[in-house]
């Protein structure tokens, strides 16, 4: 701000000088280079102005840089403001291609919301990770031999989800587009000693009338866990408790047996981490077992095992019998007699 004050003042009073020479040029009547008085006094005050302004550039150019670029870099400016202005162009035309690329995600985000939203509350019939059929290939068999067993397994697959409402390719395209993970499979088994577990899983859940997506496969050995009349767990029970205590109890007991059988080998069933629930055709109803308990109205001691050879792959019977001081009071097993039956 002072700068543009002195440039004023300092305009001004050339402008008075001038002025005051050109008065004194005209009264006096001097002439330049024999130019006519008026004709002087003219020149006179021409130059004055020219002094000004020259003054006035000058004093601006070196006070500041603004001034200094505009007077002696205008083309390069203009140059650089053409580029920017390319450059803007440019940069709105990505704009709206990024704008319009969003709009289109927006969309698919839309249908992937709505299509999560269906499996989620649509007609689910298989759920994630839920087996879709499960077949034991027993080992000393060919890669052929294997090979149709796997062929088996798929077929009955395919027969499965189509039972189900949902819809399957071809078992050739079904097979070929596994085909890749099958041979591996089966060199496997081929070179095996044991006998080998193979099972489809639901790699998500699968509503009614879907195409049947993703399928993995799971591949392990059909290890022996129990043996034959084997006990797998036992717990002292109280049948003077209230039924709904000795119910907490009982169930208690069993899922702890659950989960202790699939410690062991047993193949969970992966969306609950259980083996299944623990029954048979010569196993008591809950129920039936809570009231059972109370009828004895005493201490005793629950014991659980295994009527026949279990393997990983199941089924897990079991059956339950009461043994007070070493002796059996009540058995689930068919063949077995209730000690007690007279007394009651």
């Amino acid at each position: 701000m002072i700068y543009i004050l002195i440039l004023v003042l300092v305009s001004g009073l050339i402008a008075y000088i001038g002025d005051v020479l050109g008065t004194y040029v005209g009264k006096r009547r001097l002439t330049v280079l024999g130019l006519r008085p008026r004709i002087t006094a003219l020149v006179v005050a021409i130059s004055t102005g020219i002094l000004i302004t020259l003054l006035t550039l000058g004093a601006m150019t070196i006070i500041s840089e603004d001034v200094r670029t505009a007077l002696f870099h205008i083309d390069s400016l203009r140059r650089d403001i053409e580029n920017l202005h390319n450059e803007t162009r440019g940069l709105e035309q990505v704009k709206q291609q990024l704008e319009n690329e969003k709009v289109e995600l927006t969309k698919d985000v839309e249908r992937l919301t709505s299509t999560v939203r269906i499996k989620e509350t649509g007609n689910v019939v298989f759920r994630k990770d839920e087996p879709l059929s499960v077949v034991v290939v027993e080992s000393n068999k060919s890669s052929s031999e294997v090979m149709k067993e796997l062929t088996t397994l798929i077929i009955n697959l395919t027969a499965k989800v189509r039972r189900r409402g949902v819809n399957v390719q071809d078992e050739i395209d079904f097979f070929t587009a596994n085909r890749e993970q099958l041979n591996g499979m089966a060199a496997h088994i081929a070179s095996s000693s044991q006998d080998m577990v193979v099972g489809a899983i639901a790699a998500e859940n699968i509503n009614a009338g879907e195409q049947l997506g993703n399928v993995r496969f799971i591949l392990l050995p059909n290890n022996l866990i129990f043996r034959k009349d084997q006990e797998i767990a036992s717990i002292q029970i109280d049948g003077r408790l209230s039924r709904g205590e000795i119910a907490r109890n009982l169930k208690q007991f069993m899922d702890e047996m659950n989960q202790e059988v699939v410690k062991l080998g047993m193949i969970a069933n992966p969306l609950t981490g259980r083996f299944g629930d623990l029954s048979s055709d010569s196993m008591l109803s809950f129920y039936d077992m809570v009231n059972r308990i109370k009828e004895l109205n005493r201490q005793f001691i629950l014991i659980a095992a295994v009527p026949e050879d279990t393997y990983a792959i199941g089924p897990l019977n079991v059956t339950f019998r009461f043994e007070e001081t070493g002796e059996r009071i009540f058995s689930t097993q068919p063949g077995q007699i209730d000690d007690n039956s007279d007394e009651e």
